[in-house]
């Protein structure tokens, strides 16, 4: 499990043959919280698994140690808005993801949805409208070839009803209120703001900028 999730995670998005001669995607920035929870869901699972075995005590002390070492870098992603805005400004994600992963833990969606909207508010939201952007400069989105676990946790995610309804006040809250079109994880979201940056011309900028950052955790 942990070895799926990181393999689709590793790397600089650009296409490589791996064993067997099969082609893979490389992880997105957008992906990094997703992957902390599924990790942390990985963990659950095995304690959950391990607790009839024989040896649980020494398998539950390891599974207690490895998620303390993922909680660790997990609170790290409140240092900056970038992980948490990436995946607001997924088309195909947008608030369900947080919603749904941070349900009940209301302190989190709180701080998420500050840095999200202190970045816009202070970078973004009072930009001049004309800003134009190539097509061709945009990173290719790669297809994986191969299936695994974190895909599957993924698309769960897509598939999950974005509940948010905001109340249209400027162009942030009008897209996140805006009920968007069937996206999936194989689209490029950085191809679907460069056609809507006439429409959000600002979210466009700040999507592309945020979306583009590499993928590091």
């Amino acid at each position: 499990m942990f070895n799926s999730c990181l393999l689709r995670l590793e790397g600089d998005c650009q296409v490589r043959l791996r064993k067997g001669g099969a082609e893979a995607q490389y992880g997105m920035v957008w992906q990094v919280a997703i992957a902390y929870e599924f990790l942390l869901s990985t963990l659950e699972r095995a304690k959950t698994e391990s607790a009839d075995r024989p040896e649980s005590s020494y398998l539950s002390a390891c599974i207690n140690s490895a998620r303390a070492k993922l909680n660790k870098y997990y609170t790290k992603l409140d240092e900056t808005p970038i992980y948490y805005a990436a995946t607001v400004l997924h088309p195909g994600i947008q608030w369900a993801f947080l919603t749904r992963a941070y349900s009940g833990r209301e302190g989190w969606i709180d701080k998420a949805r500050y840095l999200i909207q202190t970045l816009w508010e202070e970078e973004y939201r009072d930009l001049p409208a004309q800003w134009e952007i190539a097509d061709s400069n945009l990173p290719v989105a790669v297809r994986a070839r191969e299936y695994n676990p974190f895909d599957s946790f993924q698309d769960e995610l897509m598939s999950y009803p974005n509940s948010e309804e905001e109340s249209v006040a400027d162009e942030f809250e009008r897209w996140q209120s805006t009920k968007q079109d069937t996206f999936s994880k194989h689209d490029n979201p950085l191809e679907y703001w460069s056609a809507k940056r006439f429409e959000y011309p600002r979210v466009a900028k700040m999507a592309i900028d945020v979306l583009s950052n590499g993928c590091r955790m």
